[in-house]
């Protein structure tokens, strides 16, 4: 395994490289990242139904929602909170900020659009509302409803949380130096995020998008009303009001990514790197 140094050393420069790939791969990486993330959503909302007891729950869904990572660090995907580390690479001058900033929007954009097209995707497979009675459409009304009213307070500060945790994985992942290693370390330490019920931008883009089919589906049959979705998503008719496209992008996106940003930025990036600079001189 690297030193502390010598993976801040790497961090720094395969940020640099990502931020300087073509356009045209950062889009397409960007997108799949966002494929990624949603999928590894899916696997945590198929490996969790039926579980009851919270903590068993919380632990197993956060080892599932990890292959979501692994499969866009092994790709080389492009997710915008793992992006968010190349700011470090900016305050060192190999980035320019204007490119820093231009990099965090394209992969943001594009991990919307990897997320959403899976979400629907997702959807018209059929599996949501298909297998379980129906149990994961109607808890991803719950689990929607949830996140859109949050306040921004609260919505801030989880991302802050989770950002740190998916920073190191990130960090953690770049140290090892066998497969086993980066496995390991992105597990444990994406289980942990997703356990402890943290706020990832990324995530949300499926799992909300995903929430809002699966409310609009609910509320196309005959006699349904807000109440009686709100009963089958076991959420209030209030929570249901706030899940909608303003709950989505400012009650819920603009918080959590700024909170993000705070957290792999300044926790992990800065953090560290200021940490063992004496050591990355040498």
């Amino acid at each position: 395994m690297l030193s502390p140094a010598e993976a801040a050393k790497a961090v720094s420069g395969g940020s640099g490289h990502k931020a300087n790939m073509p356009m045209m791969s950062v889009i397409m990486l960007a997108i799949m990242a966002g494929g990624s993330i949603a999928m590894g959503d899916i696997f945590w909302a198929h490996a969790t139904v039926g579980i009851e007891t919270p903590g068993i729950k919380n632990f197993v869904g956060g080892i599932a929602f990890s292959t979501g990572l692994m499969m866009v660090v092994f790709f080389g995907g492009h997710l915008f909170t793992g992006s968010i580390l190349s700011g470090v690479t900016a305050i060192e001058h190999k980035l320019s900020y204007g490119k820093m900033i231009n990099y965090w929007v394209i992969v943001f954009i594009f991990n919307f659009v990897g997320s959403v097209l899976l979400a629907y995707m997702y959807y018209e497979s059929g599996l949501p509302g298909g297998k379980y009675e129906g149990a994961i459409l109607k808890m991803f009304v719950g689990l929607g409803a949830a996140k859109t009213s949050l306040s921004f307070m609260e919505a801030f500060i989880r991302g802050i949380f989770c950002n740190v945790f998916v920073c190191m994985a990130i960090w953690t992942a770049i140290a090892a130096k066998d497969t086993a290693g980066k496995i390991l370390g992105i597990m444990f330490l994406i289980a942990a995020f997703v356990g402890s019920g943290y706020e990832h931008c990324v995530a949300n883009m499926f799992i909300i998008t995903e929430a809002l089919i699966a409310k609009a589906h609910y509320l196309a049959i005959d006699g349904a009303t807000l109440e009686s979705v709100a009963q089958l998503g076991k959420t209030t008719v209030e929570k249901l009001g706030n899940l909608n496209i303003q709950g989505f992008l400012v009650s819920n996106l603009v918080p959590v990514t700024l909170g993000n940003i705070v957290g792999g930025l300044f926790f992990v990036g800065v953090l560290g790197f200021m940490s063992h600079k004496p050591d990355m001189a040498e």
